[in-house]
């Protein structure tokens, strides 16, 4: 690239396709580390999401971004059938030589992969998806990066993530005196003195706002974005009948971005 681009022009190129919303990322966390991994095999950031997407908290590589890797490293493909029923790909490459791939939908049966909708609608993809997969891993791995496409993400078990603690309002959880105040995050404008002191919140209060500094402090990024889709600035705009709903999603945002 002919340009330099920072770390810092990746995270605010993040942000801007993350709110745009027209390239399918969930938060600016997702987008940025797609953008990263983009950068690192000498495209441009903004290539990612022609050639990368997050399937079940996995990165995953298109299967056309996996042809035009293998192509752009020296390979050849040609389809010699590619039909709902069967489709075979003939590959070959200078370091790994030639080969023929072949999936059916009875060999996609044996391996349990079609009771998923997508199987019935898009067979023909599907299967397609595969023999890319096995085809350029086989002959010439380098290009891939270790990578799935997302048709074979998607076949895998869901990943096991820890499910979020329980938000319970009547039990006041305290602060800990060194943990940092998030106070870019809920700072509130400077108002006049009021005439007597402002009244204490409640206990279930206090604990709601304590366990979502928390959930800031963990990951400001993912946490603001999370809040800001939901259309709150702070914690403290977060109605009662809504908290404990809300902080389900946060922390969700937070630590899936986290890992």
């Amino acid at each position: 690239m002919a340009n330099e681009i920072t770390i810092q022009d990746v995270s605010n190129m993040s942000v801007a396709f993350a709110k745009s919303g027209f390239f399918g990322y969930k938060n600016s966390s997702e987008a940025f580390t797609l953008m990263c991994l983009a950068q690192a095999n000498g495209l441009h950031p903004a290539k990612a999401a022609e050639r990368y997407h997050i399937i079940q908290g996995r990165p995953a590589m298109k299967a056309d971004a996996m042809l035009a890797a293998f192509q752009e490293s020296g390979g050849k493909v040609r389809w010699t059938k590619r039909t709902d029923a069967e489709c075979t790909l003939h590959l070959e490459h200078p370091q790994g030589g030639e080969l023929d791939v072949t999936w059916t939908m009875e060999r996609a049966k044996a391996a349990g992969l079609t009771g998923k909708n997508t199987w019935k609608q898009y067979p023909t993809q599907m299967l397609s998806a595969r023999c890319v997969s096995e085809g350029v891993r086989a002959l010439y791995p380098a290009c891939l990066c270790g990578m799935y496409t997302p048709e074979e993400v998607s076949d895998f078990a869901p990943a096991k993530t820890a499910p979020a603690p329980e938000f319970t309002p009547a039990e006041v959880v305290a602060e800990p005196a060194e943990e940092a105040p998030v106070a870019a995050i809920e700072a509130q404008p400077a108002e006049e003195a009021p005439a007597q002191a402002p009244e204490e919140p409640d206990s279930d209060t206090r604990n709601f706002l304590v366990a979502m500094k928390r959930l800031a402090a963990k990951n400001r990024q993912a946490y603001l974005d999370a809040l800001g889709n939901m259309g709150y600035e702070g914690a403290a705009d977060i109605p009662v009948e809504r908290r404990r709903e809300i902080y389900k999603v946060i922390y969700d945002a937070v630590y899936g971005a986290t890992k």
